[in-house]
């Protein structure tokens, strides 16, 4: 899965941060059915266009660690810590650069919509 160029993981993380948002979009409140349609339209083009290509595999990556993250935080970020720590030490578990940036982008677009415990949401009040 290595080489490939930062223009191109550039465009291919632009590219699925707007996929996320498009998906996010259609959970808010008041999005007409009109735009839940545009918007699931919209975020299959992009999926097509990179899952097709060839980078399908660091997009279908990337895609798998947001879906991760998304279902299973606290074990993705065991995961992630793991991946660093050993990265630290000099060993790579098997995964390229380009894999470990896609875990922080998953992680990063994840984040925002956790569900936080009761006891945080207390607290700030």
């Amino acid at each position: 899965m290595n080489g490939m160029e930062s223009e191109r993981e550039e465009a291919m993380r632009s590219d699925f941060r707007e996929q996320a948002a498009l998906q996010q979009r259609t959970y808010q409140a008041g999005v007409t059915e009109s735009e839940i349609g545009e918007c699931f339209s919209k975020a299959r083009e992009i999926h097509g266009r990179w899952n097709e290509g060839p980078h399908a595999g660091q997009w279908q990556y990337l895609t798998g660690a947001y879906e991760d993250f998304r279902d299973r935080p606290d074990t993705m970020d065991r995961f992630l810590d793991n991946v660093e720590h050993n990265r630290a030490q000099g060993w790579d578990g098997g995964l390229d650069e380009v894999q470990r940036r896609s875990l922080r982008q998953a992680k990063a677009l994840t984040e925002p919509h956790r569900v936080r415990p009761r006891n945080q949401i207390q607290r700030e009040h």
